[in-house]
């Protein structure tokens, strides 16, 4: 039960915020064009920084202007863009420079990195991974299980969590004794989609 107490409470603890003046660099969608919303959906599409149309426009007038030459004849030049994400990236995930790299988007990646270690043999070609992971994740798995001439429904094991929502060691340790000798590959994401 929401109080006039817990309201008022609710209310300085925000103007105590030292983060607030952040809200200020976002679009809002707006409910029937008069309410703001309350948005919780960054993990899949974020905010709409009200910066990103400049430098939207910024690249597409050097690309107008400049053409193949914008990959090294401009202030950012986009054949070592990837080196200034680095920088930045490296600070935010408290690594070195030589640690971090920024590509593609998260579905190349994976598809990448299957590329790379998922090597089915006749006995052992399954790929283990979690319930509800992120759609995209998912569809990439049953691709390189589909191209690797496996069945994608068939050969993909999904990980379900026992007790709660959330998958244990145990949980964990209980399918890769079970199934161990037929999974080839095993993609957790660090981070689950629904539960965070």
């Amino acid at each position: 039960m929401i109080t006039n107490s817990n309201l008022e409470k609710a209310i300085n603890k925000d103007k105590q915020d030292t983060l607030s003046n952040y809200k200020k660099k976002f679009y809002f969608p707006q409910i029937n064009s008069q309410k703001q919303s309350i948005y919780f959906s960054g993990n899949s599409l974020g905010l709409q920084p009200n910066s990103v149309e400049k430098y939207i426009l910024d690249e597409l007038d050097k690309w107008k202007h400049l053409a193949v030459n914008g990959h090294n004849l401009t202030d950012k030049p986009w054949l070592s863009y990837h080196e200034n994400l680095t920088i930045l990236s490296s600070k935010l995930v408290g690594a070195k420079k030589d640690e971090v790299v920024v590509m593609n988007s998260l579905t190349v990646n994976l598809h990448l990195l299957m590329v790379s270690f998922y090597r089915p043999t006749k006995k052992r070609k399954k790929i283990l991974i979690e319930k509800n992971a992120f759609p995209s994740d998912v569809y990439a798995v049953q691709s390189q299980l589909k191209f690797h001439g496996n069945d994608p429904y068939n050969d993909l094991i999904i990980l379900e969590p026992k007790k709660n929502q959330n998958i244990t060691n145990d949980d964990l340790s209980e399918i890769l004794q079970k199934n161990g000798n037929e999974i080839a590959l095993v993609l957790l994401g660090g981070v689950n989609y629904y539960t965070g």
